[in-house]
């Protein structure tokens, strides 16, 4: 299995297609509408100073997912990685992430850090970061609102430059205080 990375170039109705035919099961609105997807690319959501998308396109030329890295104008930019349920498994996350932070750390060198967020119960996504080299750095408590109403609790990560340049892992000091 091959895969590459294309940058998005305004390809709107090729992203409304793609956001709207899966079912985004850990994300806050997990079916997208498309005049809601047309508006966030109105305003830049997915294309502008401060985010870049990309396609992550198997070689046979299909979409399967894509990324999108935000927070670009602070120091820890954040990333957002979406795949369709059917090409979940493979490890297409795994591979995808590891670019994601090559690409990253390669062509901005004024980065030292990269964050990721993700629900408690996505194992998948935790497992891709962890494989990933990220570290687990917060714990939030029923902060991560659902369509249904629930609350799951929000699960923080991240990589260092100097983690990503090593190919280490530094775990966070959990117990670095006594009362």
């Amino acid at each position: 299995m091959k895969i590459c990375f294309e940058e998005f170039k305004d390809e709107i109705d090729t992203l409304v297609g793609f956001l709207t035919s899966d079912t985004w099961e850990f994300y806050g609105t997990p079916n997208q509408n498309s005049e809601r997807i047309r508006e966030s690319y109105e305003k830049h959501y997915y294309t502008g100073d401060d985010c870049k998308t990309f396609w992550v396109i198997l070689d046979e030329g299909i979409k399967v997912g894509m990324i999108r890295i935000y927070d670009l104008q602070d120091d820890s930019p954040l990333f957002d990685i979406k795949l369709l349920s059917k090409y979940k498994g493979m490890g297409i996350g795994t591979i995808t992430v590891n670019w994601l932070v090559d690409y990253i750390f390669n062509n901005y060198s004024d980065k030292e850090r990269i964050e990721g967020n993700t629900r408690q119960d996505n194992y998948a996504m935790r497992c891709v970061f962890h494989k990933c080299g990220f570290v687990k750095e917060a714990h939030h408590r029923k902060a991560w609102g659902s369509k249904n109403g629930k609350l799951y609790d929000a699960i923080g990560y991240g990589i260092t430059r100097e983690d990503w340049q090593n190919g280490k892992t530094t775990p966070v000091n959990w117990n670095d205080f006594k009362c």
